[in-house]
């Protein structure tokens, strides 16, 4: 099996997921919903990775991804992976709390997924790299504008989120009119 090439074309039907929003699904009991929001797009189906240093993150925390089926794990190994995770780890600031967004970000460069990740400051620094990143709310609300989910479910899930820590630019109950004021629905 070759190595991957740094990946040209990028989608939104190739989805890698860092801890925080992984996170706070498992704590919030909705991992499965988060899976039933991720795996669609466009009427199609959606790959999404994680990278097994965000399964050891979680693991951490006694959390376990073991039951989303909807999530493959991957490891940052290629040369040009590991390439990629020295730029990103450095980029990120290199602490010991970013390894998990670095290996995210590395893989989704070198594999043209879009990097899912909740921190507004590495979401930034990816885009200041010209990354495709979005965050767990563009997902979710991704699912709402194509039909796949309700603004109800949309809105509950956000909800759960929250209050399992997550921290969010809307309050609870306000995901779909902060959605639409930020046009993504």
């Amino acid at each position: 099996m070759s190595a991957p090439s740094v990946a040209t074309g990028v989608t939104a039907n190739f989805l890698a997921w860092d801890t925080s929003p992984l996170f706070h699904a498992i704590k919030a009991g909705k991992l499965d919903v988060l899976g039933d929001v991720a795996r669609t797009w466009q009427g199609g189906g959606r790959r999404n990775v994680t990278t097994q240093t965000v399964v050891d993150e979680l693991s951490t925390y006694g959390l376990s991804l073991a039951s989303a089926d909807w999530l493959e794990i991957v490891h940052v190994d290629h040369l040009n992976e590991l390439a990629a995770l020295v730029k990103w780890m450095d980029r990120v600031s290199g602490s010991k709390s970013n390894e998990g967004e670095a290996t995210v970000l590395a893989w989704a460069e070198v594999n043209g997924a879009i990097a899912v990740i909740d921190d507004g400051d590495a979401r930034r620094i990816a885009l200041r790299h010209s990354l495709p990143v979005w965050g767990s709310l563009r997902v979710i609300a991704t699912a709402v504008s194509e039909g796949h989910i309700t603004e109800y479910v949309g809105n509950n899930l956000v909800d759960a989120l929250i209050n399992s820590g997550a921290r969010y630019p809307c309050a609870r109950g306000q995901f779909i009119s902060w959605a639409k004021q930020n046009g993504l629905l």
